[in-house]
Order: C-alpha cells, then sequence, then structure tokens
C-alpha cells in the first residue's frame, strides 16, 4: 500500500516537463511585457538650444516652450496651469521651502521651511529649521479652528520656550491678520504651486491689459557677460522668465524672475526687485516629493508635535 502511495506522489518526467513549460511560458510573458512596456516608454534625447544642452524626452513640447518664453509668457504660465490639472493637479506634496523677504524695508534672513501641502481641504504645515520668525510651526487647515467670525485660523507654535509656557504651548492666528503680517509677505493660504500661477498669470493679465509688461527670455549675467536662458534649481533644470513692470498700484515688483521647472512645468523659484532694483524677495521649492503618502490626520497639531491647550 505504502508501495503505490510513493509511486503516486512520485513526479513523473511528464509532470517535470509540463512544470518546466509553464515556468518557461511566465518568463516569457513577463519578457515581453517588459519589452514592450520599454518600447512604449518616451525615449530622452538631449537638445542644444544656444550653449545649453536639455535633456528631454518631449522635444516637441520643450519647443513650444521656448517659443513662448520669447513671445508670450502668459500663455506659457497658462500652459503651466494645464498641465498641471492634466497631471491631476499635484493634490499632495512635501517639499523644502526656503524664502527671504524685506518686511518693512528691512531684509529678513534667508528661512527654511519643511512644508507639507494637501489641496482639499486646503492644508498646510509648516515646520523652520532655519531662522524661524516668532513661531517656528504652524498648521492650517481651511476650515478648522474658526474665530468668532467663522474664519479658518492656523495653530502656531511660538518659537520662544518661555512664550510656548506661556501660552501653554500654542496660539490661535488669523493667516493674514496683523500678527501674521508682521513677519511676512505672504500667508499660508498663498502657499503652493497652484496660487503660485495664479498670482503669476493674474499680474501678467493686469498688466497686459494696461499695456505695462515687459518681458524677455533669461538675462545677462553680469559677471560672466552670458545670457542665462536657463538654470538650475535643486539640481533641476528650469527656463528663466524675466518680467519688468513699471510702478503703480498692484504690482508686486519692479523685476520678477521665474524659474520654470522643465519636467514639473511649474514655478520652483520666484526673486524679485523692488524700484530702488533692490532684492526684496525670494521663494524657492526644494526636494520636491509629490508622491508623498498624506492625509488628513497629517495635518493635525499633535501629528506635528504642537501642543495645544
Amino acid at each position: 500500500m505504502k508501495d503505490r502511495i510513493r509511486k503516486a506522489l512520485r513526479p513523473s518526467n511528464r509532470h517535470v516537463r509540463i512544470l518546466v513549460g509553464l515556468l518557461l511560458a511566465v518568463l516569457l510573458a513577463v519578457q515581453v511585457t517588459q519589452s514592450v512596456a520599454t518600447s512604449t516608454a518616451p525615449a530622452s534625447r538631449v537638445e542644444i538650444i544656444g550653449e545649453d544642452q536639455i535633456v528631454t524626452s518631449e522635444p516637441d513640447l520643450l519647443k513650444k516652450i521656448t517659443n513662448l518664453a520669447q513671445t508670450d509668457h502668459l500663455a506659457l504660465l497658462e500652459l503651466c496651469r494645464d498641465e498641471m490639472k492634466k497631471r491631476g493637479g499635484y493634490q499632495r506634496y512635501t517639499a523644502t521651502f526656503v524664502k527671504q523677504e524685506q518686511i518693512r524695508g528691512k531684509l529678513s534672513p534667508e528661512q527654511h521651511i519643511q512644508a507639507k501641502f494637501m489641496a482639499s481641504p486646503f492644508s498646510v504645515v509648516m515646520k523652520w529649521t532655519k531662522n524661524p520668525p516668532t513661531g517656528n510651526a504652524l498648521v492650517y487647515v481651511d476650515g478648522k479652528y474658526p474665530d468668532k467670525n467663522g474664519k479658518s485660523q492656523m495653530i502656531v507654535q511660538p518659537t520662544s520656550d518661555f512664550l510656548r509656557r506661556l501660552v501653554g504651548g500654542s496660539v490661535k492666528r488669523l493667516p493674514d491678520g496683523p500678527d501674521a503680517m508682521k513677519s511676512t509677505l505672504r500667508p499660508c493660504t498663498m502657499f503652493g504651486f497652484e496660487n503660485s500661477l495664479k498670482s503669476l498669470i493674474d499680474v501678467y493679465k493686469k498688466a497686459r491689459q494696461n499695456g505695462d509688461s515687459n518681458e524677455q527670455w533669461g538675462y545677462r549675467d553680469e559677471k560672466t557677460g552670458k545670457d542665462v536662458k536657463f538654470a538650475e534649481v535643486d539640481g533641476r533644470k528650469c527656463i528663466v522668465l524675466v518680467r519688468y513692470l513699471p510702478k503703480r498700484e498692484g504690482y508686486p515688483a519692479k523685476k520678477t524672475l521665474t524659474f520654470i521647472d522643465l519636467e514639473y512645468l511649474l514655478p520652483v523659484r520666484v526673486i524679485g526687485y523692488d524700484w530702488n532694483d533692490t532684492f526684496f524677495c525670494n521663494y524657492e521649492y526644494r526636494d520636491v516629493n509629490f508622491t508623498a503618502d498624506l492625509a488628513a490626520e497629517d495635518f493635525t497639531p499633535d501629528a506635528n508635535g504642537i501642543k495645544t491647550n
């Protein structure tokens, strides 16, 4: 009886051949799938534009971008906005946000901020890692922590240990209230790529309507004497737009440099100079991660080490 059972369980040559054949078929299917994926993926190539070498998998799009940089900044920014929507709007991301601003005639030191962003509901977390102002961390979620008039407030952690103990860890403040605006030109409700594009587009439109916009692709480097049409921000290649405006109410700067990331098609850096030709602001996104696993629970004071009373 035992011999019959062992014989029944012993694999025959036929069974072995069948198993080997199935294994080879699976391996072949995997190879074919990988080959198809590789063949359908757009191949990158190097485009020579002036003295710059640009690596791109979409040469036609690059050509359109460079043409618009030369002829129509507004159309280029609108293209970026449309591409952003096509790509899902970049609903969640983290970044190192670097900013420096002239506040009431005094240039603040460069600040580095670890930021988290979620589009719906509009949510921002900011933690200062370099040169914090009076608050070194904040959480803002649209619809949360309303004041007596129903306006959403930030939860702000004071930088001073003494003040943190005095207020029980944090305070509530309006993003655009007088306390918050003492140390910034732009409230946290204006943070993010979508808001940056909207602000740029709005000013370009207003300047066009007034016949004021003076636009150029790139700038002349005073040290080298070379025209800079592409530059790197955080090691990423960007196209550079320069806009000049007259001194008029509603215009943010005389000279604005906007750096558009050629892959993201987003403004990753904006620099402004006032009408005295003095540097007065820089906003820059570094280490951007669009695949960050963020949810509503990541935008609470507790999740970010901020004590509430």
